[in-house]
């Protein structure tokens, strides 16, 4: 038997942890619980031993003083022991026993008969669930009696096992059945003395449905883990024995040999074998829980049984380096197994790979479950078979299908995010590796499921084609840390799956594949767990926000767009965006398109399939990192600036820096040195786009006006090399000043998009100093202009050889023959220089450029170090010389010097064209 290979499948743990435990064990609020709330006796001296439950150490009991007198209450450890005197008397009567721990108390009554005739029971009112159970009926008499159950109580039936004790007490049990009603219901036993007037009345209470609940209790049993006797691996690390796959800890792992240079290292066999046991379906591949290496790709699986000792080959899979438990089911069941022998071919990790791995576990299905094609159509149970009653639904026994069904049958069971159709997604790596950017989000696929920690989940799943499923369940809620990894994961097989949650959250589906534009779509019903809902703005209407989101059950909630998904704090949502969500997606998909097509996604049909994710967090600010970007909500600030419509508008600079981020192509458009440079080129971007004053502009650098007055001092007068420049915000002005002349004044609005392709396109420069050079041969090329004598001021022509810290210190290297180099390939092609003043374009004066303005003089007033200028226009920016040097550079109407204006200091106002007018005063 072979099976295809299975797509690729690939989820990362950025932390490396699988499973995520408490910072502590959270307190147990005290309790006290008796189950036994009446006792009762004959006339005889008794002793009864009733259990009590309790987390207080030091608990009393106490006998009422009505009772002192013939009941004695002693503890024993956790046991409450009851001593009855022998009861003389004519009546019937009647003690009560305290109980008190701490602060709470239960109370016991004790009955014991007397010489009359009376009836005792057990309890005079029971409360059964609406799903039914037993009825355990208690009865202590002195005389014969009949019990009555109304004619009309169908639904409470004796049970073949109802026994007798001593001669006056007597327990009788019923069976109460399902009740399928939206209303209560009830019946009244009667407890009748033979041939007497006697009785004793019993009130039994059912509790009604209140709408499916989306819960299971032991409903579906767990399939049967085979334990492994031994194991046997053709190689191993010390410490990384075989015998770590098996020994039921996901902390410890199976590792090959770290020295895998050898021709001969692969294949790698890994060999589990069993004793008496009776069969395996499947087998579960836990992969090891930090780092790649070692993650299974291709693999041979091959199998021996009792009947058939020698291997034979089950099937080839491939697993393609996943980082998610991965189930394989055999197409037929192993009978009576001897051994099953993993050949890996191939792993993942450095040089040629490695095989590792966290847990093989190996099950067979439970054969005990009830078969769900008794009422469904399919393992999904998402549609009732034709035909199907109530009477029929009332015969089945498992409390999830049978509810399922009824409300099915009543056309009201919330389908609404329970059951979806979900489709295959491309697996962001694949795109960030082809476009040399970072990854976009895995977690396209929300279900709106909220699931509670230790839940019993179970999830119906159809038809997957071969392709490998699972699931993530994420609690973003951990204080002072980002909850994105406090997660565990799940796989997912056709059919009925069901689950012991580890952490409570959100489920999110992950289904990936290179095939995902003809993968099929897969059925999922959510049975159990909360419905939390999402919003889609790609099918969900304006009106439908404020319906999903006051539904939420989920201290988060999902918001989705074409290019954007939020997930954020639900009662923050109701703050900030309670009635404009919809606008506030829309807003987050404006501004992550923008980057798109602003990096030329579109325009060569290099469209992004996964969106772009935003989460909160609870430690540092704002950060991006591979598959998302977080925003620390603790304070008011951060929430109102990410979720206030209004507010993201003024001032989109965070996400769109982030995401910026996320799109940065390195490493072309990121050497060392540039990490938060080149992604602010985004971030003006989408900030003037918006009709935003430009940060450049608007932000104040204490003694100078604004950056860029800063970075041509820095630049033009110091003469400072483009790396050693330590302000991010000055090495980012000559970028922004490509844009400003090229797109805005010129037209050229492609310029970085054609930038960013020639940047895919072509092969990377191995060190930072090369990829600075070659950016600017690529800008160069892509505008057909001599740019040269602009890199030049600005320090890209600057020889450098020093270490910069751009998150962790590398040395960059720039030589004079590899400018010299770079400049005499660039004439040699022949560009026309760029004839105008482009390194005073600013935000404020590309018009000036776009409409060659010449300069209008007007008056300048000195006083100190100052210099104000008055109805000057059209100026691109003041040069102040000294003795024929040029000592600063402004591009603001008033500055202040380094040092006092003297007779020799000549002050020029510049025009877009490099003609100068002195300014007098």
């Amino acid at each position: 038997m072979k099976l295809k290979s299975i797509p690729f499948l690939f989820v990362v743990f950025l932390t490396g942890i699988l499973f995520s435990c408490a910072d502590k064990e959270e307190a147990i609020p005290p309790f006290l619980t008796v189950d036994t709330k009446t006792v009762n006796f004959n006339a005889a001296a008794s002793i009864l031993d009733v259990p009590v439950k309790t987390s207080i150490e030091d608990w009393t009991a106490t006998v009422r003083p009505d009772g002192a007198s013939w009941i004695e209450a002693t503890r024993n450890g956790s046991i409450l022991h009851i001593v009855v005197s022998e009861n003389k008397g004519s009546d019937t009567r009647r003690g009560e026993i305290k109980i008190i721990a701490g602060k709470l108390s239960e109370a016991i009554v004790v009955e014991q008969l007397g010489k009359e005739p009376a009836i005792l029971v057990s309890a005079e009112i029971f409360n059964i669930p609406v799903n039914g159970g037993d009825l355990t009926l208690e009865i202590t008499s002195n005389i014969e009696y009949d019990i009555i159950i109304p004619a009309e109580a169908v639904w409470i039936k004796p049970k073949l096992e109802n026994r007798s004790g001593e001669m006056v007490k007597k327990v009788y049990q019923y069976q109460v059945a399902w009740n399928p009603n939206e209303t209560e219901r009830k019946a009244e036993v009667v407890i009748k003395q033979k041939n007497g007037a006697l009785e004793k009345r019993v009130a039994v209470i059912q509790k009604a449905q209140s709408g499916y609940s989306g819960s299971s209790n032991g409903d579906i049993k767990d399939d049967i883990k085979v334990p492994v006797s031994r194991g046997k691996a053709s190689s191993f690390q010390p410490g990384g024995e075989i015998e770590k796959s098996f020994d039921g800890d996901m902390n410890t792992l199976y590792h090959s040999s770290w020295n895998n240079s050898g021709s001969n290292y692969f294949p790698i066999t890994l060999e589990y074998f069993f004793e008496n046991q009776e069969s395996i379906d499947y087998i579960v591949y836990y992969p090891r829980t930090s780092g790649p290496n070692g993650l299974f790709k291709e693999v041979e699986i091959w199998v021996a049984t009792e009947d058939k000792p020698s291997y034979i080959k089950a099937m080839d899979y491939d697993f393609q380096g996943v980082s998610s438990p991965t189930r394989v089911s055999f197409e037929k069941t192993l009978v009576k197994p001897k051994s099953i022998k993993f050949v890996v071919n191939s792993g993942a990790g450095d040089g040629q790979g490695f095989a590792s791995c966290a847990e093989m576990e190996f099950y067979r299905t439970n054969p005990d479950n009830t078969n769900p094609l008794t009422l469904f159509t399919d393992l999904t149970c998402t549609q009732l078979k034709a035909g199907i009653t109530m009477d029929e639904i009332e015969k089945v026994s498992n409390n999830l299908y049978r509810n399922i069904a009824l409300y099915m049958l009543k056309g009201t069971y919330p389908r609404e995010f329970r059951i979806q159709d979900y489709r295959a997604w491309p697996h962001p790596d694949d795109w960030a590796r082809v476009n040399k950017t970072s990854t976009l989000s895995l977690l396209d696929n929300p279900t709106g499921i909220s699931v509670s920690e230790n839940e019993e989940m179970v999830v119906f799943v159809g038809d997957t084609g071969g392709y490998p499923l699972s699931l993530k369940i994420q609690n973003l809620n951990s204080p002072g840390k980002d909850g994105y990894n406090n997660a565990s994961f799940y796989p997912l097989s056709p059919g009925v799956n069901k689950l012991k949650v580890r952490n409570k959250g959100l489920v999110y589906l992950f289904y990936h594949t290179p095939d995902w534009q003809t993968a099929p779509q897969v059925k999922i019903h959510f049975a159990t767990g909360k419905v939390n809902g999402y919003f889609d703005s790609q099918k969900h209407q304006a009106s439908d926000w404020p319906r999903l989101l006051s539904a939420a059950v989920d201290d988060y909630f999902d918001l989705l767009g074409e290019h954007a998904h939020l997930t954020f704090p639900t009662n923050d949502l109701k703050t900030y965006a309670a009635d404009n969500g919809d606008k506030l997606i829309n807003a987050y998909d404006d501004l992550v398109r923008m980057e798109k097509e602003f990096m030329g996604l579109m325009k060569y049909n290099r469209p992004t399939v996964n969106r772009a994710y935003f989460h909160a967090m609870y430690t540092s600010y704002m950060y991006s990192t591979s598959y998302r970007t977080a925003y620390n909500v603790s304070g008011a600030d951060v929430k109102r600036a990410i979720l206030d419509l209004k507010q993201f508008k003024l001032s989109p600079w965070g996400p769109a820096h982030e995401t910026g981020h996320t799109f940065q192509t390195r490493p072309g458009f990121k050497w060392h040195g540039m990490t938060e440079v080149t992604n602010n080129v985004h971030s003006l971007y989408v900030q003037t786009q918006w009709g935003n004053a430009s940060r450049l502009e608007s932000e104040n650098m204490g003694r100078y006006n604004n950056r860029y007055e800063n970075a041509y001092h820095n630049s033009f007068v110091k003469k400072a090399a483009h790396p050693g420049e330590g302000d991010v915000f000055c090495k980012l002005v000559p970028l922004w000043q490509l844009q400003l002349y090229f797109a805005n004044a010129r037209g050229n609005a492609d310029v970085y998009k054609d930038l960013y392709e020639k940047i895919r396109t072509s092969p990377d420069k191995s060190t930072p100093g090369e990829q600075q050079l070659e950016f600017t041969k690529i800008m160069c090329d892509i505008t057909g202009r001599d740019l040269t004598r602009f890199f030049r001021l600005w320090g890209f022509y600057t020889p450098f050889d020093d270490e910069v810290d751009d998150y962790g210190k590398k040395r960059i290297t720039v030589t004079q023959t590899q400018i010299d180099r770079t400049i005499a390939d660039i004439k040699a092609k022949g560009y026309p220089e760029v004839d105008e003043k482009i390194e005073y374009i600013c935000d404020a004066n590309w018009k000036v450029f776009k409409n060659r303005l010449p300069v209008q003089p007007g008056t300048a007033t000195k006083s100190g170090t100052k210099i104000t200028m008055k109805g000057w226009q059209n100026v691109v920016a003041y040069e102040v010389y000294k003795d024929e040097k040029l000592m600063f550079v402004s591009n603001m109407s008033s500055f202040t010097l380094d040092s006092f204006v003297t007779d020799d200091t000549k002050v020029f106002a510049i025009a877009y064209n490099g003609d100068k007018t002195e300014v007098t005063f």
